[in-house]
């Protein structure tokens, strides 16, 4: 129970225990439930389309969902996101580019990223048909916080100070990614059956190509990078839905 508790407070803006004590460790094994604060999110973002599904029309609901989502996880990923983009737009080798993504100012392309991931993420949403689009809402934040358990998993620290991302690198192993994903498949193919099982696969070849790639461009991967990931493993899920579905 402290595991999920730990995964929520970090992973979301919901406090469910002020002044909640972690160790760089403990917040690392609780990435075992990152995939369980996912579905939870997921939950939240279908109550509130049902809800407003009652009074507004479909397209402004797409939005405000996708508001939502932004709001109850705080930003958390998108700066991330911002972060990472900023530093592969500007860095022109590995210290420059790290150092770029610790600054906390957004570059133009780090806006420019940031309204493009969103622009799709909405549209791609408005596109997912009325029969799934529940399911697709429950499965997209899974599937986005079980990309950062396995970058944290497989890949090593690209920084050789301090940073968020530290603990989790040193001390996320085999158990945390095989809880984690047993939670995810359980999910993902109760809502899509062999559907899913295709859209997990390839949610996990592009999160391990991802990660892969910031090995070779910067030695690992970073905080900012985890965020990265989740907010294009969540835009991923959105387009491989409209494309097994739009028909």
């Amino acid at each position: 129970m402290k595991g999920f508790l730990t995964a929520l407070q970090f992973l979301t803006r919901i406090t469910i225990l002020k002044g909640l004590d972690t160790t760089g460790e403990e917040l690392a094994r609780s990435m075992a439930c990152f995939p369980l604060v996912g579905f939870l999110i997921g939950c939240i973002l279908v109550g509130v389309r049902l809800v407003l599904n009652m009074v507004l029309p479909s397209p402004l609901v797409d939005i405000l969902v996708i508001v939502t989502l932004v709001v109850i996880a705080g930003s958390f990923h998108l700066d991330g996101f911002a972060d990472t983009v900023d530093g592969l737009a500007g860095g022109t080798d590995r210290e420059k580019s790290l150092s770029i993504m610790r600054d906390s100012r957004l570059g133009s392309f780090a806006v420019v990223g940031l309204v493009l991931l969103l622009i799709l993420k909405v549209f791609a949403l408005m596109e997912v048909p009325e029969e799934v689009k529940n399911r697709a809402l429950l499965i997209m934040p899974v599937l986005g916080r079980w990309t950062t358990v396995q970058l944290a998993s497989f890949f090593n620290y690209a920084r050789s100070g301090s940073g968020t991302a530290l603990a989790f690198t040193q001390f996320a192993g085999k158990k945390e990614y095989f809880i984690s994903t047993l939670i995810t498949v359980a999910i993902v193919t109760g809502l899509f059956l062999l559907q899913g099982l295709l859209i997990l696969a390839v949610v996990a070849v592009s999160t391990f190509l991802f990660g892969l790639f910031f090995k070779k461009r910067i030695g690992g991967v970073t905080g900012d990078i985890m965020g990265a990931g989740c907010e294009l493993s969540e835009v991923i899920t959105l387009l491989l839905i409209c494309g097994l579905f739009c028909r």
